[in-house]
């Protein structure tokens, strides 16, 4: 994506997660914030440079402005004029308050492409209501499938609400930036954090829909077929994929291939639990990496169930370089997960760690607008000059 600029309002996860792909395959991603920061820029418990910020923002210069002044909106419409793409996550209303809205952006620059990640939508009944990951996932359905069946409803540990709607706003943009290399023309760009979520649910919905009942929650075994699931074994737990019958010879149970009821498929999935039971407790006689091994030579697909730690060590994960190692000005040596798109032959770059809180706005605003010294120091003054109702507004928006 080299030769693609794009204005990055957005903020938190969805927004962030989005342009971080587009600076990771090589666009030109200027990310603007407040004199005081992005909601995330600080560690809520240290002040320090947060976590979100440290795994969201690499491969993007930083350039303060304040929208609200006069000279702020200014830089930023210059900006426009030069760029190819803005993307926000604000709600609904926020943009056009800013005169940053799609109608208004494309009469300074028809070709500009407009994309938003929205809680529910631009329009509609909840329209204009808060929204966050955690209520994407309720809304959804998505938290009523999750954790054990009985139990109380469970959120993802991935923010998946907020990492799909980036992902796929990410798409909807390459989409418009192809179009308009033959239109000539810009567009709009929507994506919400409701749909994303259901359509991670595709398969749940068209069950529901094809029989007319509720799936339960889905817990640590697959619903339908027999076998696919988390097992504890002696000193911990390991996944296993479709495996029948060659996983009772595996673990010294061949008499169940016979029994009348494992027999056929039909047998196996009514009686499912009872067959997965024996299964498991035949793997607590032995460790996992006893069982990995013995699995993987019968070309059985296991997994070991890791924690961060150990995916952090794994030889796979290094050989495919998806942790990256960078060296951040202030922090020192940072890591962070890669961008999992891969395009052999493509010139790849050291990757830049998330940047300071305005650490490119004299970079940015001189070399690609050519402002002057006289032009910064007003943006500056006037940025001054409105830090106490900045603080203001930001104290209600964090409360």
């Amino acid at each position: 994506m080299t030769g693609v600029r794009v204005v990055d309002l957005s903020q938190a996860h969805a927004g962030p997660a989005g342009t971080q792909i587009l600076g990771d395959l090589g666009a030109d991603v200027i990310k603007v914030e407040s004199p005081i920061g992005e909601l995330v820029r600080f560690d809520w418990v240290s002040r320090s440079g947060g976590h979100y910020m440290q795994a969201l923002n690499r491969n993007k210069r930083d350039v303060v402005l304040d929208l609200w002044t006069k000279s702020g909106r200014e830089a930023f419409c210059d900006l426009v004029r030069v760029s190819d793409v803005v993307l926000d996550n604000f709600r609904v209303g926020v943009m056009k308050k800013l005169g940053a809205d799609y109608d208004s952006l494309k009469k300074l620059n028809p070709r500009i492409i407009s994309a938003s990640i929205l809680g529910y939508g631009s329009s509609g009944p909840y329209s204009t209501y808060p929204s966050y990951d955690d209520l994407g996932q309720a809304m959804s359905g998505m938290a009523s499938l999750c954790g054990e069946p009985g139990g109380k409803p469970m959120r993802s540990a991935a923010a998946i609400g907020d990492i799909s709607a980036g992902i796929l706003c990410t798409y909807g943009v390459v989409v418009a930036l192809y179009e308009r290399e033959r239109t000539g023309q810009g567009r709009r760009v929507e994506v919400n954090l409701l749909d994303s979520c259901m359509a991670l649910l595709d398969t749940m919905f068209q069950h529901y829909f094809s029989f007319g009942h509720l799936p339960p929650p889905q817990g640590s075994r697959h619903p339908v077929s027999p076998l696919l699931g988390y097992y504890k074994t002696r000193n911990g737990y390991i996944a296993l994929g479709p495996c029948w019958p060659r996983i009772c010879r595996v673990i010294d149970r061949e008499w169940m291939i016979d029994d009348p009821r494992f027999r056929e498929v039909g047998d196996r999935m009514k009686n499912k639990k009872e067959m997965e039971d024996l299964i498991e407790e035949a793997l607590q006689e032995a460790d996992s990496e006893d069982w990995i091994e013995l699995l993987r030579a019968e070309d059985i697909a296991v997994s070991p169930v890791n924690t961060l730690d150990k995916v952090a060590e794994d030889p796979q994960v290094a050989h495919n370089g998806t942790i990256l190692q960078m060296e951040h000005s202030v922090y020192g040596k940072v890591r962070a997960v890669a961008c999992p798109i891969r395009m052999p032959g493509a010139v790849e770059g050291e990757s830049s760690p998330p940047p300071m809180l305005g650490e490119h706005t004299d970079e940015v605003l001189r070399t690609i607008l050519g402002y002057s010294d006289e032009k910064m120091d007003r943006l500056r003054q006037e940025q001054e000059e409105n830090a106490e109702e900045l603080q203001k507004h930001a104290r209600k928006a964090r409360a």
